[in-house]
């Protein structure tokens, strides 16, 4: 697919519109790569104490970050595409 890894819109049926970066499609999702920069709601696999985080590179406020989440849409709620700029 020409879009692959493209930046893009979508709106479906439901009136909901989602942009992210076309990730994956097969024959009946696109998958979206949409950016976000929030947390992990819970420090789920951390070490129990607050004391031990540092050692494994987990010192707080600094514990790696999820930059995408994947988003499966079906093509047949798919109303509409379009390209979106991106600039870094």
């Amino acid at each position: 697919m020409a879009l692959l890894n493209k930046y893009v819109g979508i709106t479906t049926s439901d009136g909901q519109s989602h942009d992210g970066f076309i990730a994956h499609v097969d024959q009946d999702y696109i998958t979206l790569a949409i950016p976000t920069n929030e947390m992990y709601g819970q420090m789920n696999g951390m070490p129990a104490r607050e004391a031990t985080y540092r050692q494994f590179g987990f010192f707080p406020g600094f514990f790696p970050r999820r930059r995408f989440f994947p988003r499966r849409i079906p093509f047949g709620a798919v109303t509409g595409l379009f390209l979106l700029p991106f600039f870094i």
